[in-house]
């Protein structure tokens, strides 16, 4: 059975990123995640929340082309 919520250090344990990694992009707001305390503390991160920040800011290469070269 999958949890439905996540802590920050056992995300970072499964996608074997440091726990400060996870934390910055809660901070940040790059990630999706809800407070189940006052005060914005202690923050769960929702199932399949790493895989959406993955596939939003995946930077997809393109092939490059012999007239795309910078020429000098």
């Amino acid at each position: 059975m999958t949890k439905p919520l996540e802590t920050p250090k056992e995300l970072a344990e499964r996608v074997g990123l440091p726990v400060t990694n996870i934390r910055y992009l809660i901070r940040e707001d790059m990630l999706d995640h809800i407070y189940t305390a006052p005060g914005r503390r202690n923050p769960k991160i929702p199932k399949g929340a790493w895989e959406k920040y993955v596939a939003q800011f995946t930077v997809k290469a393109e092939p490059k082309t012999a007239n795309s070269r910078w020429k000098g």
